[in-house]
């Protein structure tokens, strides 16, 4: 069995059916929420994101890179769809922000990065488009408990989108904290070493974070929209020695993680670094 039908394995437990004109978990965030099964007031969307990165140059401590996020969408997905393997039969959804990440090597444990995106999102269902864009900065720790490797994530980062051709907006900025764990055990995966790792992470929202679209986009009561002002996160990835796939076209980890707040919730698939 190759990587990729490994991978569409995976994918393959994502089924979904679809609700008429109905959006919820505004496909233009979709790059920076990630892959996963997001519940919101008693309805569904899916989430598949796929974190496609490609490094330049690198050039002593500072490395050059771009940023290839590729989001695809289907609505109105339950858990209880699971046993009947009703996959999707189409896209709901299209997010792809491409754009520019610098990392630098500050210390041996210190790396600090960032970044800045610009791009395009679409609803194939009501034929309407945004252009979404992005900056953020991180700081990445690394230091070792016992016979454990671990790193502390700091992240903090703002998204925006804005209406092609018609009246919609919207933006947000985050802090994110998290701590990831790696066991000191190697097991193998159809040939690929991967390590277990664990880890808890945080947000923090500067302002509250509409995870419903505006009437602009569904027949929808405001009084309905569903916001954040935090969440939390904890789950389980196997990071691989080597990416499975292609170097610009492939992924490092597989993993799955819940996403929660008061009024929100989410069953997260994971390729990446999961804070």
């Amino acid at each position: 069995m190759n990587v990729y039908a490994a991978l569409w394995l995976v994918l393959s437990w994502i089924p979904s059916a679809f609700a008429e004109e109905v959006e919820l978990v505004h496909y233009a965030y979709a790059n920076y929420l990630g892959s996963g099964i997001y519940r919101t007031t008693g309805q569904n969307a899916s989430l598949i994101n796929l974190p496609f990165s490609y490094e330049v140059a690198r050039e002593e401590k500072l490395t050059y890179g771009l940023r290839l996020p590729l989001s695809l969408g289907f609505f109105d997905f339950s858990l209880s769809d699971l046993p009947g393997l009703e996959f999707p039969d189409e896209v709901g959804t299209f997010t792809f922000t491409p754009g520019i990440a610098a990392s630098y090597q500050y210390s041996d444990n210190l790396v600090i990065e960032s970044y800045l995106d610009f791009g395009y999102a679409r609803n194939l269902s009501t034929n309407r488009n945004v252009s979404v864009h992005s900056a953020g900065l991180s700081s990445l720790y690394y230091f070792n408990v016992a016979n454990y490797d671990a790193i502390w994530a700091s992240r903090v980062y703002y998204a925006a989108y804005n209406g092609n051709g018609f009246d919609a907006n919207d933006s947000y900025a985050a802090i994110q904290m998290g701590a990831e764990l790696g066991l000191p055990y190697k097991y193998q995966l159809l040939g690929y070493t991967y390590q277990p790792r664990l880890f808890v992470t945080s947000f923090w929202y500067f302002s509250e974070v509409d995870f419903l679209s505006h009437k602009q986009f569904a027949n929808v009561d405001d009084s309905n929209n569903i916001t954040l002002s935090n969440s939390f996160e904890a789950g389980v990835t196997m990071k691989f020695d080597q990416v499975l796939g292609y170097s610009w076209l492939g992924i490092e980890r597989l993993g799955i993680s819940y996403r929660f707040s008061e009024q929100f919730s989410a069953f997260r698939l994971l390729f990446s670094f999961p804070i």
